[in-house]
């Protein structure tokens, strides 16, 4: 089985790949070996099956998409001749943005979250292997973001609390929000401004799997 296939059984994808620079390898003291960085991830819910009938969704315990992250990467090593590493160890922390933006054809939206042309907003990276082979890189076209055309921009108009402005993300004020009104659609469907975006609304996440990050969100905070 290759690596696609590999991740694959789990609902996660070879997102896209990119040589590291030599200034990353020296400053994340990576094995002198190590060329280059393969960005694994989801696209919509495809991951959502599999983990929410893991282990560690339903033991209770913390950080369950975090642990099953690291037990699918630590399988994937087992059986292809990688290292792993993830966004969420640190400090410091690794530039996963910066890698997938050499990657993949992503720009910023106005909510500060990456978008995609075809997976709009519902896309996260979950680990990223290295390689002691440059390969091919991922040749990343030069697609203009889907952003620049949205006129009404429903995203900035759409959260109860304008949590989203020039100012960026009001990250207190959403959470107070949350807190106070348990009975908002936010909590049903997750992130309205979030969910408000036309683009690829078909890899809109389930509201299974909205309804578990915004509690992970809120027992962060």
């Amino acid at each position: 089985m290759n690596l696609a296939q590999d991740l694959e059984t789990h609902g996660l994808f070879v997102r896209g790949s990119t040589p590291l620079t030599a200034a990353e390898i020296s400053s994340f003291d990576f094995d002198r070996g190590v060329k280059a960085v393969i960005l694994v991830g989801n696209t919509g819910s495809s991951y959502w099956p599999v983990f929410s009938q893991s282990s560690e969704y339903l033991d209770g315990e913390p950080d369950p998409l975090d642990r099953w992250s690291r037990r699918v990467a630590a399988a994937i090593v087992e059986r292809h001749p990688l290292q792993v590493i993830f966004p969420f160890e640190g400090p410091p922390y690794y530039p996963f943005l910066q890698w997938a933006q050499r990657a993949e054809a992503l720009a910023q939206s106005p909510l500060g979250l990456m978008i995609h042309p075809k997976y709009g907003l519902w896309h996260s990276y979950r680990f990223a292997l290295l390689t002691d082979t440059e390969g091919e890189a991922s040749k990343v076209a030069a697609v203009e973001s889907p952003c620049l055309s949205c006129v009404s921009q429903p995203c900035l108009n759409t959260c109860p609390v304008d949590a989203f402005d020039a100012n960026g993300y009001a990250v207190d004020r959403c959470a107070e929000y949350l807190k106070r009104t348990p009975q908002a659609d936010c909590h049903s469907s997750g992130c309205m401004a979030r969910y408000a975006c036309p683009v690829a609304r078909e890899y809109r996440y389930t509201p299974q799997q909205n309804q578990f990050h915004l509690s992970a969100f809120l027992a962060a905070r």
